[in-house]
């Protein structure tokens, strides 16, 4: 059975492209959430989303201009890939 890993390994595409971080533009409305939706009735809350926004777009763009292990991607790697991923390409064992 072939796996989306041997068709593709997203670790072989260098992540130095600093045109395409993908989790910048859900940061980004996070953050433009946060401070518009929600800031004004929840405070705490809106103020909370908008710089969890802010880290998760900052986190993307550093990984990909840089290539260094960011928390999201150490996240990625040592917790939701093995334990979700994994076991849908080892078909659902273990």
């Amino acid at each position: 059975m072939r796996t989306v890993r041997s068709l593709w390994d997203p670790e072989d595409v260098p992540d130095g492209d600093v045109m395409a971080p993908h989790h910048f533009w859900v940061g980004i409305l996070v953050s433009v959430f946060g401070f518009a939706f929600t800031w004004t009735y929840y405070s705490n809350v809106g103020a909370a989303l908008t710089v969890l926004g802010l880290l998760i777009a900052a986190d993307d763009v550093v990984e990909h201009a840089t290539g260094f292990p960011t928390p999201l991607d150490q996240l990625w790697k040592r917790v939701i890939y093995p334990l979700i991923v994994k076991r849908i390409e080892d078909g659902g064992d273990g």
